[in-house]
C-alpha cells in the first residue's frame, strides 16, 4: 500500500502526505478535510459485473458545504489480468479513424490516471468512464480518488 501511495503522489506531482490521513497541525490548509484523498479502495468484479458510464467528479462525502471539495483525479491500478472483458472505457473519447471509444485492457501492475476537473474547477465531461462487464474470470483493481483542496 505504501508503494501505491508513493506512486500516486509521484504521478500527481504532489506531496505523498497529502494522500494520507493527518491532523490539521500537519497541513493547516486542509484542516477541515483531513486528507486530499479518499481511502484507497479494493474493487472486485466477477462474471457479469460492470459499472456503467459515470463521472467521479462532484462527490466529497462531507455534508457540510464549507468542507466540500471535488474529486479532481482518479488513479486505477490493475491487480490482475487474463479475464475476458473488464476493459475500462472512456465513451466520450472517440477514435476519429474508427469511431470507437477509448478502451484500456487490464494488465497486472498497469495504472490509469485521469482528471475529472478542468483547471477552472468545472467538471471535465471527457472524464466519463465505465467498467465493461467481465465475461469470464474476475477483475481486481485498486482505486484512489484525489480531491482538489483549492476548489472547495
Amino acid at each position: 500500500v505504501d508503494a501505491i501511495y508513493r506512486r500516486a503522489a509521484d504521478l500527481l506531482r504532489i506531496d505523498e502526505a497529502l494522500l494520507r490521513r493527518r491532523g490539521p497541525e500537519e497541513y493547516p490548509r486542509m484542516a477541515n478535510k483531513g486528507t486530499a484523498a479518499e481511502t484507497l479502495q479494493l474493487v472486485h468484479y466477477q462474471d457479469g459485473q460492470e459499472y456503467t458510464a459515470h463521472h467521479d467528479f462532484g462527490y466529497s462525502g462531507n455534508k457540510n458545504p464549507s468542507h466540500q471539495s471535488n474529486r479532481f483525479a482518479t488513479l486505477l491500478l490493475y491487480l490482475n489480468e487474463g479475464m475476458e472483458g473488464g476493459e475500462t472505457s472512456f465513451p466520450r473519447w472517440v477514435n476519429a479513424e474508427h469511431f470507437e471509444e477509448l478502451k484500456i485492457t487490464p494488465e497486472k501492475g498497469k495504472a490509469i490516471l485521469f482528471y475529472s476537473q478542468l483547471p477552472d474547477g468545472n467538471m471535465d465531461d471527457l472524464s466519463q468512464h465505465a467498467a465493461h462487464p467481465v465475461t469470464d474470470g474476475e477483475k481486481w483493481l485498486m482505486n484512489l480518488w484525489v480531491h482538489d483542496p483549492t476548489f472547495g
